[in-house]
């Protein structure tokens, strides 16, 4: 059986569907009322029971939740199915790395990015940038340089932050 890796990371591009994650890693089983509680108490997410199903089968698609319909209904009734994450201690460590580790590659990207582009402005006009260009520039260089962004930047980046401060020191 082939896996689709980019389907399954599709899973967390939904704030909801992270949501609902961090709440099942707290709780050892959460009905789907319970989830739709807590997701309106803690995260301010209004969704409805369709809407809900719908997160938790995608969920359950890639393998991370899974559900026991009925165990404390007496009659069939999906507010009363219990879910459950299916590895622990796997998901846990999913969570870990897209919060920090794929974050802060992330982030930094972004961040260079900006900085990239206000660098591209200056070569390109042969002069100053404007003075909220130009702090917005520094501080964007300063982020890059700072600890815990500089270990996400490949050394040609950093070689480019250097040109860039060098280039910042003769504009002034």
């Amino acid at each position: 059986m082939e896996v689709d890796f980019w389907r399954l990371l599709h899973v967390f591009q939904s704030k909801v569907r992270v949501e609902i994650v961090k709440l099942l890693l707290r709780f050892a089983w959460i009905s789907l009322s319970e989830i739709s509680q807590k997701l309106r108490e803690e995260s301010g997410v209004q969704i409805t029971l369709p809407g809900l199903l719908k997160h938790m089968r995608e969920l359950e698609e890639a393998g991370i939740v899974r559900h026991e319909s009925g165990v404390f209904a007496e009659k069939p009734d999906a507010r009363k199915t219990m879910y459950i994450v299916e590895g622990k201690e796997r998901v846990e460590k999913i969570m870990q790395h897209l919060e920090h580790d794929l974050k802060g590659y992330l982030v930094t990207g972004v961040i260079f990015s900006e900085a990239s582009k206000l660098a591209r402005k200056i070569q390109g006009m042969g002069s100053r940038l404007n003075d909220k260009e130009m702090k917005r520039f520094e501080v964007l260089l300063d982020q890059c340089e700072s600890e815990s962004f500089v270990v996400n930047l490949t050394d040609d980046e950093k070689k480019k932050i250097k040109l860039w401060r060098i280039m910042i020191r003769t504009l002034l």
